[in-house]
């Protein structure tokens, strides 16, 4: 038994603190899964020092192995919190020493415990705590010392209580933010904000308001928090990127994961009566923590998933502006295209003022944290009103991001997961003979499939290829005569004119194959070398519209498709769209397809 931390199991029952113990060696006796009210899996798992067991927690980033059961765990970074009187140890961070398969089963005979935590009451705590120490309660109440930075004065308080109402950092009691839940309300935290929003506005029929919302760190995780309106004056010009602050009376809820990247079962809500003080020394408290997805691995998140990325910048556009649906207002937006180190590019929008106030040149290196994932055009990232948005941050992940773009990235073919994307080298997209349309079953994937292709315009209908379109803004629905005008159903309006549209269907080919597809107005006229208006014209001039058609055909181009499988009367096929046209650029095609070559010859 000389591998356990024989007896420290009945110090922490009675309260010690982790720090008496560390580094403790435990073995796992039982595990068991428990799902929390946010469907989250978490793990209870009893541990033994060889004498004694206690309960503990895995923390939320810690996943229970199949072969968990009967290690020997090292327990590195753990709290020991009281719950109703028991003792349950909070393992923020562990390390299997020794596996299952070696020790051979349990060790020794451990027993439960018969001393358990007792409750500390106001007499019997001391009258101050130590100099570089403070009392920690856990979620029962009881206390344990944990080390933090002390202070000879108090701070001036952002409260608006008298500063002789408040405890000394000295005295005060500090929670891990991994021990808070909705059932406590006498708690205090220390903290690092690791990011902050921009206020956000919004106006509905139940009035006018103000958000911002701001991230906090400590050593056993992250929490984000949100405030509303009076609290937005009263916390947003104190707060402060990367300081240290002592938080207490805020409000916890179940966190609303759609929102955020943040691995945490609770959010918190400052209020008005919510206490924020400044803590002098932070020296000891981790800085920003960030999830990193590659944009390779995008496809995997869900529509609207939140995510962490980093990415250069290889293309920006200028600012431009879009109608909101609900409000009617106009929102400015600018989309960039950014790529990442596993040779991938995705589009990215910003957004209000973050859009009006980038500066894309140079490449520079981005972070979102808390990007949002959307199945639009494929795939694209955007920075949502709870993100945060960093340019050239000093960070390892951004030197090394920087270092690649410097040295391959930016010469590379890039293989883009968006509609449009592009990157150094050309335009970057995943290309495709005709034929491996049907040899891989191109567009039979629940989502639509999207790639690229080179080929050649063999024939265009031209019956049917122009409709009366509704004249509205961002309306390109069909309008029907109604008493000498044009009515749109879905605009509820009827106008004194429509405008044509074209709705075109060709057939393109290859050395392997060919492959009807569509396309509408925007990529039809490419094809035509006439906009719908200039064709509306030529339609009685059965000639010249004809000619226009005729040579349309024998031209090739790089086309970008998007392929769906769909059903009509009992008959299965692919409907190809195509969703951008341009002419070929050899130079780009060329180098593709020599590096396409060199792959295949090192295998």
């Amino acid at each position: 038994m000389a591998q356990l931390s024989e007896g420290a199991i009945q110090a922490l029952v009675d309260g010690a603190p982790p720090q008496d113990y560390p580094m403790a060696r435990f073995q796992v006796v039982n595990v068991r899964k428990i799902t929390t009210s946010t469907n989250q899996d978490r793990y209870r798992v009893m541990i033994s020092d060889g004498q004694l067991m206690m309960p503990a927690m895995l923390g939320a980033n810690i996943t229970a192995s199949d072969d968990l059961l009967n290690a020997v765990i090292c327990a590195e970074q753990y709290l020991n919190n009281s719950i109703k009187g028991k003792r349950l140890l909070i393992l923020v961070k562990m390390s299997v020493v020794k596996p299952a398969a070696e020790v051979g089963g349990r060790i020794g005979n451990p027993i439960n415990p018969s001393a358990t935590a007792t409750p500390v009451t106001s007499a019997a705590l001391p009258p101050a705590a130590p100099q570089g120490s403070v009392g920690v309660p856990s979620i029962g109440g009881n206390v344990g010392a944990v080390r933090a930075p002390a202070s000879n004065a108090a701070p001036a308080p952002y409260s608006h209580q008298q500063p002789a109402q408040r405890a000394t950092q000295g005295d005060m009691r500090v929670f891990p933010i991994v021990s808070l839940t909705p059932y406590q309300n006498r708690w205090t935290i220390r903290v690092r904000l690791t990011q902050k929003t921009r206020i956000k506005t919004w106006s509905n029929a139940r009035g006018d308001g103000r958000v911002f919302s701001c991230d906090f760190l400590d050593d056993s995780g992250e929490i984000r928090a949100t405030a509303f309106n009076t609290a937005v004056d009263k916390f947003y010009d104190m707060l402060e990127v990367d300081k240290m602050y002592y938080i207490s009376k805020g409000s916890l809820k179940p966190a609303r994961k759609e929102f955020t990247s943040i691995k945490n079962e609770y959010e918190m809500y400052l209020n008005p009566d919510t206490v924020i003080e400044p803590c002098l020394d932070g020296s000891d408290m981790p800085k920003q923590k960030y999830n990193f997805l590659k944009f390779s691995a995008l496809s995997a998140v869900a529509n609207n998933g939140i995510c962490d990325i980093i990415g250069v910048v290889t293309s920006v556009e200028e600012l431009s502006s879009v109608t909101a649906k609900a409000s009617g207002n106009q929102i400015n937006k600018r989309d960039m295209v950014i790529a990442d180190d596993s040779g991938t590019s995705v589009r990215c929008t910003l957004w209000q003022a973050e859009a009006e106030e980038f500066d894309g040149t140079g490449n520079p290196i981005i972070v979102i944290k808390g990007a949002k994932k959307s199945d639009f055009n494929g795939c694209s990232v955007s920075a949502s009103m709870n993100s945060a948005l960093m340019v050239n941050p000093d960070i390892p992940e951004a030197h090394q991001l920087r270092g690649w773009w410097s040295s391959e990235g930016q010469s590379m073919q890039l293989n883009s997961v968006s509609v449009g994307g592009g990157g150094g080298g050309g335009h970057a997209a995943s290309y495709k003979v005709l034929s491996q349309v049907k040899d891989e079953n191109i567009g039979f994937n629940d989502k639509p499939d999207y790639f690229n292709t080179i080929g050649t315009v063999l024939y265009v209908k031209k019956d049917n290829c122009l409709y009366q379109a509704c004249p509205g803004p961002d309306c390109k629905k069909k309008v029907v005569e109604d008493n000498g005008g044009y009515r749109c159903e879905k605009c509820d309006k009827t106008y004194p004119d429509f405008k044509y549209r074209l709705l075109l269907s060709c057939n393109v080919g290859d050395f392997s194959s060919n492959q009807w597809i569509s396309g509408f107005s925007e990529t039809a006229e490419i094809f035509l070398g006439k906009t719908s208006a200039e064709l509306g014209e030529l339609k009685s001039v059965e000639e010249e519209f004809d000619e226009v058609f005729a040579q349309a055909t024998w031209k090739r181009y790089d086309l970008r498709l998007r392929a769906k499988a769909d059903t009509y009367q009992d008959e299965t096929r692919v409907r190809c769209v195509c969703m951008d046209v341009s002419p070929v650029d050899v130079k780009a095609a060329s180098r593709r397809l020599i590096t396409e070559i060199q792959r295949l010859q090192s295998l």
